[in-house]
């Protein structure tokens, strides 16, 4: 797991290589602090965010256990407790602004937020508007789950067809079984995954089901007869939207990412709040 951070690590750090490259390129190896703050929006922005004292993070509070909105109107989720340890570390308080997801990009370049965190997929074409952290979370496949008693059936991703799978409807992962499995599986949707589908799964309604690994790793160690038998390929990176050029945050933001990757806070956070969640489907 550490090498798929560490290679996205290299992605971001070359990124940043061309984005500094471009400034040269531009204005010469000396550019003037008026040019810099002209085409970077995060020029320096670190200092400014100190001495105002307060960190301010955009989200989309509709995607849980990433980010939503408590009972009691608070916010919750994995990424807003990634967005506390951050701004603790930089010794400020944190705000939250909540809007959707599309309005996230364009809010972190007007300089709304200092930052966006929302379970941001780390993709090229975003890099158009804004900079990237190092990823906090990566994915390289999407999980299969089976019944013990079922499991030795499956010998690859050809083993499910004909078969009825689980997912839940407006996900990745209903998305990526449909890309593998139209036509040669019944695919079956669940509005909530626990305990619906895992219902559904343990009575014989479905042959497997899919989810995300961790989330996956969290129903086997409730249900102890079912088990992962497998993944389909799937790579994807959550990172932190920065503004660009930031170059002060996003090395500072990523230093305290990675510190929490290598101390297993991330992976804690994680699990923690998808036990949270896993437990309120019931």
């Amino acid at each position: 797991m550490k090498t798929i951070y560490l290679i996205a690590f290299i992605i971001v750090a070359l990124v940043l290589g061309f984005v500094a490259g471009m400034i040269v390129t531009s204005y010469g190896r000396n550019p003037s602090e008026t040019q810099l703050s002209q085409i970077c929006s995060g020029y320096k922005i670190l200092d400014k965010i100190k001495q105002k004292g307060v960190l301010t993070v955009g989200t989309s509070a509709d995607w849980p256990p990433y980010e939503y909105v408590t009972s009691s109107g608070e916010f919750a989720g994995i990424d807003i407790e990634i967005a506390k340890k951050i701004a603790q570390s930089l010794g400020v308080k944190l705000e939250i602004k909540d809007m959707k997801f599309a309005a996230l990009f364009e809010a972190v370049k007007r300089g709304d937020v200092d930052m966006a965190i929302a379970d941001i997929a780390m993709k090229p074409e975003r890099l158009q508007a804004v900079d990237f952290s190092i990823p906090y979370r990566c994915e390289t496949g999407k999980a299969i789950i089976m019944r013990i008693s079922d499991a030795g059936s499956y010998k690859d991703l050809q083993s499910l067809y004909g078969k009825n799978i689980g997912v839940q409807l407006g996900t990745t992962e209903q998305d990526l079984v449909e890309q593998y499995y139209k036509d040669k599986a019944n695919i079956v949707t669940f509005d909530r995954v626990y305990p619906e589908m895992v219902m559904a799964l343990k009575t014989g309604r479905l042959n497997a089901i899919v989810t995300a690994p961790d989330v996956a790793e969290l129903i086997v160690s409730k249900e102890k007869d079912l088990k992962i038998v497998g993944y389909i390929p799937f790579f994807s990176c959550s990172v932190i939207a920065l503004p660009k050029c930031s170059f002060d945050l996003q090395m500072e933001v990523s230093k305290i990412i990675w510190n929490m990757i290598q101390s297993g806070e991330i992976k804690k956070i994680i699990d923690n709040e998808m036990s949270k969640w896993l437990s309120q489907q019931s």
